[in-house]
């Protein structure tokens, strides 16, 4: 069903802009021009390494610099491009394999972190989430990001629920490298988030072995394995941007390249000072929050960081829900409706952390989220690119909550079933 939804909205968006009839959202190829612009250029790109790759061969188009999902999206291209043209249709089997991808694993973190209908719930909603599922027919890296991000997440997750094996240990340890080296070349403008969930995860199975008084070797190797990776990848894997040039180190990964000069605040503050900067000059000003305001040194960081947990948190605010932005009064009713409707959620979600304060696996997927939001207020100005790195969060936010609303079914459910049978 989520297969036949996903093929059946991406046909529409293409068929929309084909025949101009939203001539302001999507362009004649599927591209959202009002809330995926990047895609164009994407495009573009991807059609030159199609063509370079039939024309050329296999060997020209591996010395290509470009982001790897526009690599994958070529072949994409190259398979079906002659038949569908260089569009968004020609790009569907991989966005479908991605969004099928994020589905399941949505499912996965929470039928074992608690049961199958919480999964299956949060799976639902994340799959009918209307403007997450719009951005997964475009051709954008967020899918693909979002799914690698998600099955490390996983995989961290295992092993705070999980005594592993030396076998199992073993083979996850390789399969979780490869998913942190390639979330490293698809999106390594977010590594520190992956250096702090692994901290988190480390904390929490530290916690765990003390807890139970036993030591999990084959657990922390494998979190020493993937530590280790994470912290080695960026400075042996170049992590291209569109224009070809390197993603820079992140902070926290600097230390193990002995190239880089100064100290790690000065070279965090800077981090942090560049991207305020370079959100702030996005076309759309009228969707930019606190873009005027300048970080210039740690204590300005932690300072602001009460203000970027509400920014992250909560932004759009309900004032901007009403306001005429790029995607028009539409698109912004569309980011206020699921706004609130996360505000909603947000109750239910500290009350199934309350209720499951004992489950580390719960605490690792509400301070990821909660420390990743944070994490894009403080440097992320422009909503509009807030909302779409923000939905892998809103992801953990999703699982956690739709526990809680079943959790509360189900006593409704069997408080009603006595009073029923009492009924004369």
């Amino acid at each position: 069903m989520a297969a036949i939804l996903h093929v059946v909205v991406t046909t529409s968006i293409f068929l929309i802009g084909r025949h101009h009839l939203l001539p302001g959202t999507f362009d004649e190829n599927g591209i959202g021009i009002s809330f995926a612009v990047d895609g164009v250029a994407y495009r573009n790109l991807i059609s030159d390494m199609t063509s370079v790759l039939k024309t050329n061969g296999l060997s020209s188009w591996l010395n290509l610099l470009a982001p790897l999902h526009c690599r994958l999206y070529s072949l994409s291209f190259a398979l079906l491009g002659n038949i569908l043209g260089y569009n968004i249709l020609a790009a569907e089997p991989l966005n479908l394999l991605y969004y099928l991808g994020i589905l399941t694993l949505v499912f996965w973190l929470g039928s074992t972190v608690f049961s199958r209908r919480a999964g299956l719930m949060a799976a639902v909603i994340v799959g009918l989430w209307p403007s997450f599922l719009v951005h997964t027919t475009q051709l954008i890296r967020d899918p693909l990001s979002i799914l690698l991000f998600l099955a490390l997440l996983f995989a961290m997750m295992l092993l705070l629920l999980r005594t592993l094996s030396w076998q199992r240990a073993l083979w996850i340890s390789i399969a979780s490298s490869i998913v942190v080296a390639t979330f490293w070349l698809t999106r390594g403008n977010m590594w520190n988030v992956i250096l702090i969930a692994l901290g988190i995860t480390a904390a929490l199975l530290v916690i765990r072995m003390l807890r139970e008084r036993r030591l999990l070797l084959a657990d922390a190797l494998l979190l020493v394995v993937l530590s280790f990776t994470a912290l080695l990848v960026p400075s042996l894997l170049p992590s291209v941007r569109f224009s070809g040039t390197r993603v820079v180190e992140p902070a926290i990964a600097i230390g193990f390249n002995s190239t880089q000069s100064g100290g790690w605040w000065s070279k965090l503050v800077n981090e942090v000072r560049r991207r305020r900067s370079a959100f702030s000059i996005y076309a759309a000003q009228q969707s930019n929050i606190d873009s005027d305001v300048r970080l210039n040194s740690p204590t300005d960081i932690i300072s602001y960081l009460p203000r970027a947990i509400v920014v992250g948190c909560f932004a759009p605010f309900p004032r901007m829900w009403f306001e005429n932005g790029t995607g028009g009064h539409a698109g912004r009713m569309l980011a206020g409706v699921e706004t609130l409707f996360m505000y909603l959620l947000y109750v239910p979600t500290i009350l199934c952390v309350w209720s499951n304060r004992r489950n580390y696996a719960v605490w690792l997927l509400f301070l990821i989220a909660f420390i990743g939001m944070m994490s894009l207020g403080l440097v992320v100005v422009n909503v509009g690119a807030m909302f779409r790195f923000r939905y892998v969060f809103w992801m953990l936010v999703i699982v956690l909550g739709a526990e809680e609303v079943r959790s509360v079914f189900r006593r409704n459910s069997s408080i009603a079933v006595p009073m029923k049978s009492l009924t004369p």
